[in-house]
């Protein structure tokens, strides 16, 4: 514990007091693929750090269609899981695991009180507030202007493994690329007729990274554009 504490980026500029503070409440957590993290109906959670695996934040419509907002890491920090402790900011998202993951979690209460009278801990949390935001931001015009196709692209090729495997569903998928799973499953098999792809359950095997990166290509070529 005391060595993932002083990697957090704002460690050095604790106080003594704001540093004990932190150590008598950050906890460590395990949870299983699939497994709920944190609900938008449950206290805030806090600030965390993926030390190992994934998490996925998302919002649920009130027809139940998850939208995926971002995806966090091994090393990244989620600030929006502590949003309760930035004054006027108030964000209803649910947290998963998107892969068996362990968490430092330093809680929302806790921090409060710390940013409120510790300028760097304050800047570290809107810094990374504002990259998080510009994500979310890139997601919405991706999922406005850019193709299913290339968008299922981008994703297999980042969440591929050594072999080309990706374990996913395809609701899985299309919450990640906030579009329908029909329409997911639609583009998949084009993708596998083409010979890009070949599909398994629970699985999508890339058979060509060439055919993929090309969509990346042509997907970036569109954006260049368009600027």
């Amino acid at each position: 514990m005391e060595r993932y504490l002083q990697q957090l980026p704002f460690w050095n500029d604790l106080s003594d007091a704001e540093r004990e503070t932190i150590r008598g409440c950050a906890c460590l957590r395990r949870y299983a693929e699939g497994c709920l993290i944190y609900a938008r109906d449950q206290e805030c959670l806090g600030l965390t750090r993926v030390l190992r695996g994934a998490v996925r934040s998302v919002m649920l419509s009130e027809e139940g269609r998850e939208i995926q907002l971002y995806r966090v890491c091994e090393g990244d920090y989620d600030v929006l899981s502590a949003s309760c402790a930035l004054n006027r900011i108030d964000f209803k998202t649910q947290i998963l695991a998107d892969a068996d993951c362990e968490l430092l979690i330093i809680p929302a209460l806790c921090l409060a009180g710390i940013k409120q009278k510790n300028i760097y801990v304050r800047c570290f949390l809107y810094e990374k507030l504002g990259e998080r935001f510009s994500g979310i931001m890139k997601r919405m015009e991706a999922m406005l202007f850019t193709r299913v196709d290339q968008r299922l692209a981008q994703v297999l090729l980042l969440r591929a493994d050594e072999t080309g495997r990706v374990r996913v569903t395809h609701e899985e998928l299309a919450g990640e690329i906030s579009s329908s799973r029909e329409v997911v499953s639609r583009v998949l098999k084009q993708l596998e007729n083409a010979g890009a792809v070949r599909l398994s359950r629970g699985n999508v095997t890339i058979l060509s990274e060439a055919k993929l990166k090309e969509l990346c290509k042509e997907c970036i070529s569109q954006q260049q554009t368009k600027e």
